[in-house]
């Protein structure tokens, strides 16, 4: 079981304990008390304690806690932002809000422990580190500026690459950091490497047309991509479990066997959206679960000089937390220790043709994707 599932088990049990040295706790110390002094709109519950208290408590991100409010323990980890999974809980130090807050991410707390205003709470540690490589995966930034970034090509730091994977063959289906917006300056080096590779057809996840018409200073060959009506416009934002992005996609997708290839996926970085979205198409065109994590990766390297064989904790965070979210929901199961096992061809054809795709449609996308250019 991963630690993220282990979260959310102890969650949502919300054991019962009492609150004094002798209660099988692990670690009693450090330990802080302090009070809700509020909720927000999402069901978050805000209390009077700042990240530099529990600092000086001697808390420190990435570190496993518990938050005790009268007869209720639960068990969650600590982090500077929402870095868990949908309806886990979590206590963030959110970098601009004053105190520290817990939730159950995205669901926000159940109804016991609403309206708890001056409400005593004591938090607790459980595990020191125990969800570090989870902070430092997310946490993670990265440079604008090319100079810093000596030992990789243009197109790595583009971000910019051919995806083989599966049935797949080389010079098909590529994926980049947007050709279009410069906002991490990036946008010329990929419209330089698919001038290079002559892509034909962009399958465009960031912007919407109101956005292609206000970037003055496009790159030239994305230029000419958008201008010769090239751009399959399909704005996602960064939850695949949601409705309305699988809604677009597949009308996206229907769209794209239209289109010649080569093909380019993009978003704003290359990284989540584009990275669930080719997920999806090498697991559909037969792509194993290795092929698609060692792909999904090469991003954090281009990126953060990250790899499995340097930062393996890290690396299995991200997957975990973020690829494993998507291909789980795509393959229609909920544990991912299953996932090297899926045959991800038949589970991806299935979740496409029962969200709208005919079967004309689906065997079109996979000539489409499989056929050399």
């Amino acid at each position: 079981m991963s630690r993220f599932h282990l979260f959310s088990l102890v969650a949502l049990l919300l054991l019962a304990t009492s609150c004094s040295k002798d209660d099988g706790n692990p670690v009693d110390e450090p330990m802080l008390k302090g009070v809700i002094t509020e909720y927000n709109d999402f069901g978050a519950a805000f209390l009077d304690i700042t990240e530099a208290d529990m600092t000086a408590a001697g808390f420190t991100l990435g570190d496993v806690i518990s938050i005790t409010i009268e007869d209720t323990t639960i068990v969650m980890p600590y982090y500077d932002g929402f870095y868990n999974r949908n309806g886990e809980y979590v206590c963030v130090a959110y970098p601009t809000s004053p105190t520290i807050r817990f939730t159950a991410n995205n669901i926000g707390l159940p109804s016991k422990l609403m309206g708890l205003e001056d409400h005593s709470v004591t938090i607790r540690m459980q595990e020191k580190g125990g969800s570090l490589d989870v902070q430092k995966a997310m946490s993670m930034t990265y440079s604008y500026d090319r100079d810093n970034y000596p030992d990789i090509s243009d197109a790595a730091f583009a971000n910019a690459r051919a995806a083989i994977a599966g049935n797949i063959p080389s010079g098909v289906l590529h994926r980049s950091s947007s050709p279009f917006n410069n906002d991490i300056n990036r946008s010329f080096y990929v419209s330089q490497y698919l001038d290079d590779v002559q892509v034909k057809t962009v399958l465009d996840l960031n912007d919407t047309e109101e956005d292609m018409l206000g970037y003055i200073d496009m790159p030239p060959y994305s230029r000419t991509l958008w201008e010769g009506g090239n751009v399959i416009i399909c704005t996602l934002k960064t939850d695949p479990t949601a409705d309305d992005y699988n809604e677009k996609l597949i009308a996206a997708l229907k769209v794209l066997p239209t289109h010649p290839a080569p093909y380019v996926v993009h978003c704003m970085e290359g990284k989540d959206r584009t990275g669930y979205v080719c997920a999806l198409l090498e697991g559909l065109c037969g792509a194993t679960y290795d092929e698609i994590v060692a792909d999904y990766l090469v991003t954090y390297n281009n990126y953060y000089g990250i790899t499995p064989a340097t930062d393996a904790d890290v690396c299995n965070a991200l997957v975990s937390l973020r690829l494993n979210t998507c291909l789980m929901f795509y393959a229609g199961i909920d544990d991912e220790l299953q996932l090297p096992r899926v045959d991800f061809a038949t589970a991806f054809a299935d979740y496409l043709l029962t969200h709208g795709m005919t079967r004309q449609e689906l065997d079109a996308l996979i000539q489409a994707l499989t056929t050399a250019p």
